[in-house]
């Protein structure tokens, strides 16, 4: 006698399901890059048994690579979700993952990203239950929407000075919407800055993406004049970033992004994509803006740099942001 053993779907691939809303019957793109395989085929298992219908395709060719793989574009713009897993980004290879996403978007798709992640993060701490940021998130957006100028502050020596007139404050920690963009977990509101909009200092005391592994060595400043970087100073992850930088080209260090973390189960480690969503972290980031972000800079990069104990003024007016007991 034949017994049919019970499917048991992974906590990780139900909380992205249910992050990324999955309708059913819908087309979804599933794609990874080489070293999680496995989970990418779980996830395709997993929408499947959802009522998507997946397609699964790998991030492969010869990195860095300067367009993404063929198929994937294709499947891109036939599914309405896709999700897309990465052991090991590129920096390099951003505007490549950048055309996927607008290719999805343009006919009202919304993706989730999750990058440096691991199979061990995912059977982990990926695998709890979510929070729900809803409140605190609708709460900040709130107190920030309208304003003209933020004032941003943090304990290692952040003080900047960010343009952000006409810009709408923005967040993945309420329901993917179409042509929505998020990472996971959730739990940040972010906006994007003028390109003319950023003076001051900011003091990465934190984790600095694609330069040293973990939190940086030594704290990371980068000098803004008028919108761009002019200097950056600190230790190894410090000369990482000018290489990074300069390899970069035109755009690279313009200012892109402001983010204030919600997310009060986070704790800060080293990995960007958790980090910059921990409550009592902000992050502000260089190069690429458009798309999901809302900006109009260009670039091959965009990096995030995040600082501990932000302090906010909004026209002038402190703001109560979300804090760990």
């Amino acid at each position: 006698m034949r017994v049919e053993r019970e499917y048991s779907m992974p906590g990780w691939c139900r909380n992205l399901i249910q992050a990324g809303g999955l309708r059913p019957g819908e087309e979804v793109l599933v794609f990874v890059d080489e070293p999680l395989v496995e989970q990418g085929s779980q996830l395709a298992t997993a929408v499947k048994e959802a009522g998507g219908r997946p397609t699964f395709e790998l991030w492969a060719g010869d990195r860095p690579m300067t367009r993404a793989p063929q198929p994937i574009l294709d499947a891109a713009g036939r599914a309405t979700l896709s999700f897309f897993l990465s052991e090991a980004p590129h920096p390099a290879e951003a505007p490549a993952r950048f055309s996927v996403g607008e290719k999805l978007r343009s006919h009202g798709g919304r993706a989730i990203y999750l990058g440096f992640v691991t199979p061990e993060l995912l059977e982990g701490e990926l695998s709890q239950p979510a929070a729900d940021l809803e409140e605190p998130a609708r709460r900040l957006l709130a107190e920030l929407e309208g304003s003209k100028r933020i004032r941003i502050r943090g304990r290692a020596g952040t003080d900047l000075t960010l343009d952000i007139e006409g810009r709408s404050w923005l967040t993945d920690a309420l329901a993917l919407e179409d042509r929505g963009f998020a990472n996971y977990p959730g739990g940040e509101v972010f906006v994007a800055p003028l390109k003319h909009g950023a003076d001051g200092v900011l003091v990465a005391d934190l984790t600095v993406p694609y330069t040293v592994d973990g939190l940086v060595d030594e704290p990371v400043t980068l000098r803004f004049e008028a919108g761009r970087v002019v200097e950056i100073s600190g230790g190894r992850a410090a000369q990482m970033l000018r290489e990074l930088v300069s390899d970069a080209g035109a755009g690279a260090d313009v200012i892109a992004e402001l983010g204030i973390g919600l997310n009060p189960t986070v704790k800060p480690r080293g990995h960007v994509m958790l980090d910059e969503k921990a409550a009592n972290t902000a992050h502000v980031a260089i190069g690429r803006n458009t798309g999901a972000y809302g900006g109009d800079n260009e670039a091959a990069i965009h990096v995030d740099c995040i600082f501990s104990a932000p302090e906010v003024e909004a026209d002038g007016r402190s703001i109560d942001l979300p804090t760990v007991p």
